[in-house]
């Protein structure tokens, strides 16, 4: 029986879990509960959070340069991993308007 490789994860992944376990740390969780919540390892955790930063931010400025006359529908991703579809402009500004 032939051992099967682990897949390591990507930075991406690591810049999510370190993205979210800042927040959850600033809201009083302790590593492992933590780690528990997020999905991964302890000792990743622990490791990824001790290492150096991660060169490439999860958020980049952009400059739209032709704003389209035809009505647009976003994408809200929420913290919790709630995904809310078809919304207007407008819409996603009365619902960040209505959040907590």
């Amino acid at each position: 029986m032939q051992a099967k490789k682990q897949k390591r994860p990507s930075e991406r992944f690591k810049r999510k879990v370190l993205a979210r376990w800042r927040w959850l740390a600033a809201r009083g969780m302790d590593l492992e509960q933590a780690a528990s919540e997020i999905g991964v390892a302890v000792a990743d955790l622990s490791a990824w959070s001790r290492g150096q930063e991660v060169e490439a931010p999860l958020l980049v400025p952009v400059q739209v340069e032709v704003e389209s006359t035809t009505p647009r529908e976003i994408v809200v991703v929420l913290a919790g991993g709630v995904r809310i579809e078809g919304l207007s402009v407008a819409e996603v500004v009365e619902l960040v308007r209505r959040l907590p």
